[in-house]
């Protein structure tokens, strides 16, 4: 499954708020048992990175989509 930056875009036109998505990835981080090393590796991301994400202190698309894409969520999950 591939992720495009076109598919966030409907995220964000909606008014998704940080909080909502930090705590969809967080969520889905603990369901799968991940630790943040283990999403890191995943990633490519550092572990400072992901905090800074799930504290829902930065929304950058690309960020969110590289850890939406390594935790096997669809796009539509960040609606």
């Amino acid at each position: 499954m591939s992720i495009s930056m076109s598919n966030f875009a409907p995220a964000v036109k909606t008014g998704i708020s940080a909080d909502r998505v930090s705590a969809i990835l967080t969520e889905a981080r603990q369901e799968r048992s991940y630790t943040l090393d283990q999403l890191a590796v995943t990633t490519g991301l550092t572990v400072d990175e992901l905090k800074a994400v799930e504290d829902g202190g930065v929304t950058d698309p690309a960020l969110v989509q590289r850890i939406a894409s390594a935790l096997g969520l669809p796009p539509a999950a960040l609606l």
